[in-house]
C-alpha cells in the first residue's frame, strides 16, 4: 500500500459531521439512532486521517470488544465488529491507562508496540487512539485509527480532531444506553403482565335497537396494575418496548379463551392493529376459532400502507366467516376511502360523531351519510360510545343499526354481561307479544 494522505471532507460529509457534533440531524443521519451517527462518524475519522481501519471499543468484563468498525475496502484486517481480546493486550487499554501515548506515528519504534504480539497479528505500523468518556467520568472504551504504515503526518491537529470525535461518541452512545434503559424497563413491565396474567377482559354489550336485542359483546383489556392506566397507555407502552404484537396477542388469546362459556347466540369482537394481521401468531389464534362468531376491529386512526396485501391477508379468515369491523370512523384520516378499500361489514362511528348528535346538524348530516355509504356497499353501522335516549333515538333515526355504550351497559365482567343481555332480550321479547 501506498502513503496515506489526510483527506478534506466532503461538502455534504461536512455538513452531516458538523450536525452529528451540533446534535442535530441532517439527511444524512438518522436521528432517533444513535448507531446511524457512529457509523458515519467512524467513517468520517477514518477518511479525513487517510487511514485503514477506524474501530470504536468497548471495554467489557475485563476485555477490549469492537462495537462498530469501518475498514478501507483495501484493507483485510482480521478485526470484525465482535472481536474481543484480553485489555491487558490492546493498544486500547495502554493508552487509557498512559502507558501508551495517543499519537504512535510509528510503532517500530516504540519500545512498548514493537514488542506487542497484536502489533503483528494486525500488521499495526501507525495508531492513534483516545478514551470515550462518559459525563459521570467513566471510561466507556475508546475511538481508535491504525494503518499498516508508519504515518509521519500524525499530529496534535489529528488528535484534537479524534477527542472531538471521542466526545461526539460518548454523548451518542450515553443516549443509546440510556434509550436502552428505558426499553429494557418497559420489556421488564410488559413481561410482568405476562408472568403474572395481569389483564383481564371485560365485555360490553352490542345492542341491534330495530330488532331490540344484544347480540355479541365487544372485549375490552383492562390491566389489573397500581396506579390504574388506560389499555391505551399499556398498549403504547408495549410498542415502546417493542412488544406491540406480543401484548396484543395475549390480549386477544385471553379474550378468546371465554367464548366457549358464550352461548353460540352471540358474537365477540376483539381489537387489532392492522400492522400485527401478518403475524404468525395471529394466524395461529384463529387457525381453529369459531370464525363466524368473531369480528375483528381495526381502528380507523392508523394507517394501513397496502390495502391489497392486507384484504389478501384477512381473505382465509373471512372466507370462514370472520366478520370485518372498521373501528373509530369519523375519528382518523380519509375516513370513506379507508372504509372503501377495507369492505368492511361493519362500520363503528366514533364516540366524536354520537356525542350530542341528537343537537348537532353537522354530526347527524355525516352520520347520515355514513348510513348512505353502508347501505351502498352492504354494510351495517354502529354507533359507539352512545351515553343518552336522546343520542340512541337520533342514531335509530338516521338508520344506525346497532349501538354500544353507557347508556346502555358498561363494559362489566363476562357473567354479568351474560346476565343483563338476557335479563334485557326475555324484557324486549315479553313487551312483543
Amino acid at each position: 500500500m501506498g502513503p496515506h494522505y489526510k483527506s478534506d471532507l466532503i461538502e455534504p460529509q461536512k455538513q452531516a459531521m458538523l450536525s452529528i457534533i451540533s446534535g442535530q440531524s441532517s439527511n444524512t443521519i438518522t436521528s432517533h439512532d444513535p448507531s446511524y451517527d457512529l457509523d458515519y462518524l467512524i467513517n468520517a475519522v477514518r477518511v479525513h486521517l487517510g487511514m485503514d481501519v477506524a474501530f470504536l471499543s468497548r471495554f467489557h468484563n475485563g476485555q477490549r470488544e469492537i462495537y462498530q468498525i469501518d475498514i478501507n475496502h483495501d484493507n483485510e484486517t482480521a478485526l470484525k465488529s465482535g472481536h474481543t481480546d484480553l485489555c491487558e493486550n490492546t493498544y486500547c487499554q495502554l493508552i487509557v491507562d498512559k502507558i501508551l501515548p495517543e499519537i504512535i506515528p510509528d510503532t517500530s519504534l516504540n519500545d512498548i508496540t514493537k514488542h506487542l504480539s497484536i502489533t503483528h497479528q494486525l500488521n499495526i505500523g501507525s495508531y492513534i487512539g483516545v478514551p470515550i468518556v462518559f459525563s459521570d467520568e467513566s471510561v466507556y472504551g475508546t475511538l481508535c485509527c491504525f494503518s499498516e504504515k508508519p504515518d509521519p503526518t500524525l499530529s496534535l491537529k489529528d488528535l484534537s480532531l479524534m477527542k472531538l470525535f471521542a466526545k461526539v461518541a460518548a454523548r451518542n452512545l450515553e443516549e443509546r444506553i440510556k434509550q436502552n434503559t428505558i426499553k429494557q424497563t418497559l420489556r421488564n413491565q410488559i413481561t410482568t403482565i405476562f408472568q403474572n396474567q395481569l389483564l383481564s377482559i371485560v365485555f360490553q354489550p352490542i345492542y341491534d335497537i330495530v330488532k331490540k336485542r344484544v347480540l355479541g359483546f365487544e372485549c375490552l383489556s383492562r390491566f389489573n396494575i397500581e396506579p390504574i392506566q388506560s389499555p391505551d397507555y399499556w398498549f403504547d407502552l408495549a410498542e415502546q418496548a417493542g412488544l406491540g404484537e406480543e401484548l396484543e396477542m395475549f390480549a386477544i388469546e385471553t379474550a378468546l379463551k371465554h367464548l366457549e362459556y358464550i352461548p353460540d347466540c352471540f358474537y365477540i369482537t376483539l381489537n387489532i392493529s392492522p400492522k400485527h394481521l401478518y403475524s404468525e401468531r395471529f394466524r395461529e389464534l384463529f387457525d381453529t376459532a369459531p370464525l363466524h362468531r368473531i369480528v375483528l376491529e381495526v381502528t380507523e386512526r392508523e394507517v394501513i400502507d397496502d390495502y391489497r396485501a392486507f384484504q389478501e391477508a384477512l381473505k382465509p379468515f373471512r372466507r370462514r366467516g370472520m366478520r370485518l369491523a372498521v373501528d373509530d370512523a369519523g375519528a382518523g384520516f380519509a375516513s370513506f376511502h379507508h372504509i372503501l378499500e377495507l369492505q368492511a361489514d361493519i362500520i363503528k362511528l366514533d364516540r366524536s360523531l354520537i356525542s350530542n348528535v341528537n343537537a348537532d346538524n353537522g354530526r347527524r348530516a355525516l352520520i347520515t351519510a355514513l348510513t348512505s355509504f353502508a347501505k351502498e356497499t352492504n354494510s351495517k353501522v354502529l354507533g359507539e360510545g352512545v351515553e343518552t335516549q336522546e343520542e340512541s333515538d337520533t342514531l335509530k333515526y338516521l338508520g344506525v343499526e346497532k349501538i354500544q355504550g353507557y347508556y346502555l351497559c358498561h363494559p362489566v365482567p363476562l357473567s354479568e354481561a351474560l346476565t343483563f343481555s338476557f335479563d334485557l332480550n326475555k324484557q324486549n321479547e315479553r313487551k312483543a307479544e
